[in-house]
């Protein structure tokens, strides 16, 4: 049993009864789910390795079997989704009916972080709702709904999935023209309502976009700025101005690794101490003085930032920076070319442990807490109309583009959620018996699509496009799919 893989196992286990009692023992599937998804850097559904040893066998199985088909999915010639939930997330409010298509488009869905793909956040027009969508059943529950005062423009969740604070949405001011409100929402599912917990009032090239929201602050605007969510009231600059001096230089992407904040424009990386580390909030100078860029070319049209760390450890117990590279996959026209650059940053092994619990507060930046890379490790082909990136915690994710599918022999448009995953790279031995260099990431694009929607010539022509928002779950295997019409459709693939 304890070489062979989980498919394998359960194959045995119609061979004869004695395999069959032997097959659901509880060493065999904590073995399982050692060697074959703990080792293999994937996800574990609804729980983490320390919860392992209090699950029984069952539920190990159960686990480690749901892990390996969305794996094996995945990385299929042929990915299929085991089911489909299709509900409606319109909601008319008031005596407001949508006079054109754009009006019932989804203009945005997200799966709330930590929650197992269980609560998805819809917005339609001024209409946020949130929706229970469990696994295993055919219907998706209304659960919270909120109405904003205007039409809601962009929207946000917390990278933190024990904050209590969910998400943050920017919508314009009712009265006042230029003007737009940011509202902090926390949510309530046992009473089924959000609850504003921030609100914020600005002109709009000062509040958007919205970069980043982790747990109690939000980074917002270009230049940057960043806001606890305790006193909004104050609101302090955000890196270097001078790079958002730069032409063609907007922020791309904000993320958060581990004590630092990784900040990707068109044609800049920028590492800074992060607003907030273990309860730390750094002084407001170093936020803007200890930060370190490098350019970067071509610039970037968008990009995603990928940061593996599976099975992280406690907050106190995680590096400054994490020990596998972190990697930057950018959407760039080179030379008249459409490509996908991948960029590693590794870890510096001469930068000071600055986390040092005797020094809590001395956050200066004396050495970058990585190496930044000179050119992109990699480039991979991608066609004109890829957009919208969207990648998950385990390195899984996708982009959307345009191809020739074909159905019943009849050969149509489509558009097609391309899938790619982010593997550590192997360890290289070092050099005449000296430490082994630390690797770089490994890029692999799926064979076949995960998702297909035929289109018509008009929206290839026009742009405007049926699937109007997208989203992964990556832990249990979900993607959420909205168009113009108000349909979501949530995809399971385990």
């Amino acid at each position: 049993m304890s070489h062979v893989d989980i498919k394998d196992i359960l194959a045995l286990r119609q061979t004869s009864r004695r395999l069959c009692s032997m097959s659901k023992l509880r060493w065999v599937w904590y073995d399982a789910m050692k060697r074959h998804v703990i080792q293999k850097g994937l996800p574990i559904p609804a729980a983490s390795v320390a919860d392992l040893k209090a699950l029984d066998a069952a539920h190990l199985e159960h686990r480690a079997v749901h892990a390996a088909k969305f794996h094996d999915n995945w990385n299929s010639t042929h990915p299929v989704a085991r089911k489909a939930i299709e509900f409606s997330a319109l909601s008319y409010v008031d005596d407001q009916l949508p006079d054109d298509s754009q009006a019932a488009a989804v203009s945005h869905v997200s799966f709330l972080p930590g929650r197992n793909g269980k609560y998805l956040i819809t917005v339609v027009g001024r209409v946020l709702t949130c929706w229970e969508v469990p696994l295993g059943e055919s219907e998706a529950y209304r659960v919270a709904e909120w109405i904003a005062a205007s039409k809601i423009e962009q929207v946000i969740v917390n990278d933190d999935p024990k904050s209590d604070i969910v998400l943050a949405y920017v919508s314009a001011h009712a009265t006042n023209q230029g003007v737009v409100e940011c509202r902090a929402l926390s949510f309530d599912w046992f009473h089924g309502r959000f609850t504003c917990r921030m609100e914020l009032r600005a002109h709009r090239q000062a509040a958007t976009p919205l970069h980043l929201l982790r747990n109690d602050y939000i980074v917002f605007g270009d230049p940057m700025h960043v806001c606890y969510l305790s006193s909004p009231s104050i609101v302090k600059p955000l890196g270097k101005s001078a790079l958002a001096e730069m032409p063609d230089n907007s922020v791309l992407a904000v993320k958060p690794v581990n004590r630092y904040l990784l900040i990707v424009r068109q044609r800049t990386f920028e590492v800074l101490p992060a607003p907030s580390w273990r309860g730390v909030r750094p002084p407001y100078p170093l936020l803007v003085s200890a930060s370190t860029s490098v350019e970067i070319e071509p610039p970037a049209s968008s990009c995603v930032v990928i940061v593996r760390q599976v099975f992280a450890a406690t907050p106190d117990e995680l590096p400054d920076w994490p020990d596998e590279p972190v990697t930057v996959l950018c959407r760039c026209s080179d030379d008249g070319f459409e490509t996908m650059h991948q960029y590693d940053l590794l870890p510096n092994t001469k930068a000071p442990d600055a986390g040092d619990k005797t020094k809590p507060h001395d956050m200066a930046v004396d050495r970058a807490p990585c190496i930044f890379p000179s050119v992109y490790t990699r480039s991979i082909m991608v066609a004109p109309s890829s957009c919208d990136l969207r990648v998950g915690p385990s390195g899984k994710g996708f982009w959307t583009e345009t191809r020739n599918i074909v159905v019943r022999h009849s050969k149509n448009p489509a558009r097609c959620l391309v899938g790619f995953e982010v593997f550590p790279g192997e360890k290289e031995p070092g050099k005449d018996g000296g430490k082994a260099a630390p690797p770089g990431a490994r890029v692999e694009v799926t064979k076949g699509v995960l998702y297909a929607r035929r289109c018509n010539i008009h929206e290839i022509l026009w742009k405007k496009y049926i699937i109007t928002a997208t989203a992964l779950e990556d832990t249990v295997g979900r993607i959420a799919v909205g168009d113009v019409t108000g349909q979501v459709e949530v995809l399971d693939l385990a």
